[in-house]
């Protein structure tokens, strides 16, 4: 590998957590991990030709009482709720050496790279609102940030033989990272452990730097925010990567105008003839343009390929360049079109008020709420403070109501003496009422995770399962400690728990 692959160093990462995340509510199109614990941390900064340096990090936390696990989360890492509850950091402390780590990291390395498998969908969301609920800026990561999930299937799209994958059930490729390091022959050596993740993800992506050489600087270009929003607004006519249920495909798009949210860029799909759209009215438009438009999210890692690939694919192949080019001159920047997409914006985000989801009832249910809490001296003064008792006191001049629950909260899964008797009991009653009520929430509940581990069990016992023995203690003991929480949230003068492997003792002895 004689070439430099990287301009700047990167920052390989990867989480564990409490879950995979769920539906916010029955519309949703998917589920969302915003509302899942992390629990291990690992990272690693590499240098320009992807060599690990020095700088790492692999962690473990305590779970916040406030937070149910999912027990196939459990399963998968093989770690316990004994073992979780006696790890050396609560969530808090884990969550401040992250920031602190990152942001020293950012400092001393310029233009620092974000990058993990699946990272920018799942792990970064995760991130970000573990960041807030813990009163922390939550956007750390971004404006260069990058997804091997992402170089593969490009890779894939290039040239399908380049890399090997598995097939799901519908026939379609499947990337999940220890599949394709174990039929790419990359290193494995614990699935589902952050810490070999991270080391597994770097040998991805030196496999697709040997693998497509010629391709690379275009695959890692946007990774960074500007350098995407510079090449969709240079080439008026680009191919464009999207995947849907499994397929991959590369469009061929240009881009219209940016929409109201900033790095989101409406583009349409040269695949269509645009004249139908320039001639319609605001309410034909809105029916016309369904499927036939893409937003390219600028911070996302997209992957944007120069637009003469696109006669190679299908249905752009038929059509040819010549009028691929004559649609392109047509759509980009044009004024009339980009007025509709405002328009078109704007009715879509009042339809939205009226259909909020349930999540909108949680303080914690808006990342991007974290600027309007205003009072970032006193946040940072929170943060500042060496004991639980100061920390309260601090959290008690917080004017923002939302801000001022988060911190309530926050200490009653930390150290919940320290709150007065009447916030102990309202954070109380709150977590009752989100937890133990069978009903649909956005996050795991106790009734539901009890329901996940009768399924867990019935697997078990009716397949051929490794460790078979160490999963049905996994499963026992869980069950044990949301009995326990069960009991304790229902229970209206309950005193405050103990913490980590004191909480361990009381539970289990």
């Amino acid at each position: 590998m004689n070439n430099k692959l990287l301009l700047n160093k990167q920052c390989f990462w990867d989480l564990e957590t409490s879950g995979a995340g769920k539906k916010e509510h029955p519309k949703s199109f998917e589920s969302t991990p915003k509302w899942e614990q992390i629990l291990q941390i690992a990272a690693i900064i590499v240098d320009e030709n992807l060599q690990p340096t020095n700088q790492n990090l692999n962690e473990f936390c305590r779970p916040r009482t406030s937070i149910i696990a999912q027990p196939g989360a459990l399963l998968a890492t093989q770690k316990g709720i004994k073992d979780s509850l006696n790890a050396k950091y609560s969530s808090y402390e884990l969550i401040s050496i992250i920031n602190n780590k990152f942001e020293e990291w950012k400092n001393q390395n310029n233009n620092l790279v974000f990058i993990g498998h699946n990272a920018i969908q799942f792990d970064s969301t995760v991130l970000e609102y573990n960041l807030f609920n813990n009163l922390y800026f939550p956007y750390i990561d971004r404006k260069s940030r990058g997804d091997t999930l992402n170089l593969s299937r490009a890779m894939y799209a290039l040239n399908p033989s380049s890399i090997k994958t598995p097939l799901t059930a519908r026939g379609n490729p499947s990337f999940r990272l220890e599949q394709l390091a174990e039929l790419n022959n990359l290193p494995v050596e614990f699935a589902h452990d952050a810490y070999s993740d991270v080391k597994t993800s770097i040998a991805l992506t030196k496999f697709v730097y040997d693998s497509d050489p010629e391709n690379w600087q275009q695959l890692s270009m946007t990774m960074n925010k500007e350098n995407a929003i510079e090449f969709i607004n240079k080439n008026k006519g680009f191919c464009y990567m999207t995947t849907f249920a499994g397929r991959i495909k590369l469009e061929a798009l240009s881009v219209v105008c940016e929409s109201s949210y900033s790095g989101w860029y409406n583009a349409f799909n040269l695949a269509y003839d645009p004249q139908p759209l320039l001639n319609a009215n605001i309410e034909e438009f809105k029916k016309l343009i369904k499927k036939k438009n893409r937003y390219v999210i600028t911070n996302q890692h997209p992957i944007l390929l120069p637009g003469k690939l696109a006669v190679n694919y299908e249905p752009y192949n038929e059509i040819g360049s010549d009028i691929l080019n004559e649609r392109a001159k047509i759509v980009f920047k044009n004024k009339s079109l980009a007025d509709k997409f405002k328009h078109m914006e704007i009715d879509r985000q009042l339809e939205k008020q009226d259909e909020s989801s349930q999540d909108n009832i949680f303080p914690e249910s808006k990342a991007n709420k974290f600027m309007e809490f205003r009072q970032q001296d006193i946040i940072k003064k929170f943060h500042e403070q060496k004991s639980w008792d100061e920390k309260y006191k601090i959290a008690l001049t917080l004017r923002d109501p939302r801000a001022q629950f988060i911190a309530k909260r926050l200490i009653f899964d930390e150290n919940p003496q320290t709150l007065s008797t009447e916030d102990f009991k309202m954070i109380h009653r709150e977590m009752h009422d989100r937890l133990v009520i069978n009903q649909e929430r956005p996050f795991t509940t106790i009734p539901e995770a009890m329901t996940h581990i009768d399924t867990e069990f019935s697997k078990i016992e009716d397949g051929n399962e490794e460790n078979k023995e160490d999963k049905i203690t996994i499963l026992k003991d869980y069950n044990k400690y949301l009995l326990f929480l069960e009991k304790y949230f229902s229970n209206k003068n309950a005193d405050p728990l103990p913490e980590g492997s004191k909480l361990s003792k009381h539970i289990f002895g």
